[in-house]
């Protein structure tokens, strides 16, 4: 069944904060599953799904997330800041089962909307402090904050410490393989809480800077992100909905790579293999015009 996400229409004005989230999620979901791994003895693929901005509110309103599943709100302490954990029914119901030593590579039943059971709370509840944990251990800024779950309910109203407009910086935590997803987690943190977080802003280097006083030493090592772009196309929705293993994407006959450095275009080049690796034969650079159109 194909997986809905409710973390959408991302805040611009706190858009600063997600490269560093994204790489605490990310340390914190490979965490995630070496816990997994020591509970159950089966590896379980965690891997961070999306992170954006939104609100209390979308979150809460998702359909897919109330049905059949479980709300939390913990705080960041010793501050206090709330933030809220939503686990997606089947997400709960596949996880309890891999617990209890289900093959996690058997195709499960189909999930029904249910009643959760007290015994499947308590396995959500040490599944929910195994993330909060991990998200304590991944995160950058010492002394890390202590994260204590406050309540755990099925009831969305449980998170009534969080108004619905509450501005969050939100991540889902997509469980199992790529092909046989079980469900996501959605682990919110206050926006108050992601501010030691932001990016700080990188001064351009002016005119002056490259002169003899500028020392290109100093940035030499620094490395740079290279991509390799062979070409672009457009697919509707509904092309993408039907994408699945094995489908092929019609790229066109171009035959020249764009490179981009940092996100602006500067060399061309055609795709080759050397050494059994692909590769890309430089053959244009870019002027400064060509680069920024």
């Amino acid at each position: 069944m194909e997986q809905q996400n409710p973390l959408v229409r991302p805040d611009r004005e706190a858009s600063s904060t997600l490269p560093a989230l994204e790489d605490l999620f990310r340390a914190s979901a490979r965490e995630v599953r070496t816990r997994l791994v020591n509970r159950a003895g089966a590896d379980v693929p965690v891997r961070l799904g999306v992170a954006q901005v939104t609100t209390v509110g979308r979150i809460l309103r998702d359909t897919d997330a109330r049905d059949g599943g479980v709300f939390g709100l913990f705080r960041f302490n010793p501050l206090g800041l709330p933030g809220l954990l939503v686990v997606q029914g089947r997400l709960l119901s596949r996880l309890v089962g891999v617990l209890l030593g289900e093959d996690p590579e058997l195709e499960p039943p189909p999930y029904r909307v249910r009643p959760t059971t007290q015994v499947e709370m308590r396995f959500c509840h040490r599944i929910c402090e195994d993330v909060l944990a991990s998200l304590s251990a991944a995160w950058p800024k010492d002394p890390a904050p202590e994260l204590d779950i406050e309540s755990l309910g099925t009831n969305p109203r449980l998170a009534r410490g969080l108004s619905q407009t509450t501005s969050v910086v939100a991540a889902s935590l997509d469980f199992g393989r790529p092909d046989a997803p079980y469900g996501l987690m959605i682990v919110a943190i206050p926006a108050q809480a992601a501010r030691d977080l932001r990016v700080p802003r990188i001064e351009p280097i002016t005119q002056d800077m490259r002169t003899s006083r500028y020392d290109k030493a100093r940035v030499l090592p620094v490395e740079l992100e290279a991509v390799a772009e062979l070409a672009r196309t457009r697919l509707s929705l509904s092309c993408l909905q039907d994408l699945k293993v094995g489908t092929q994407i019609d790229l066109g006959p171009r035959q020249t790579v764009n490179v981009h450095v940092n996100g602006r275009s500067l060399f061309q080049g055609e795709p080759g293999r050397a050494g059994g690796s692909h590769s890309v034969r430089i053959t244009r650079k870019m002027n400064e015009d060509s680069a920024q159109t």
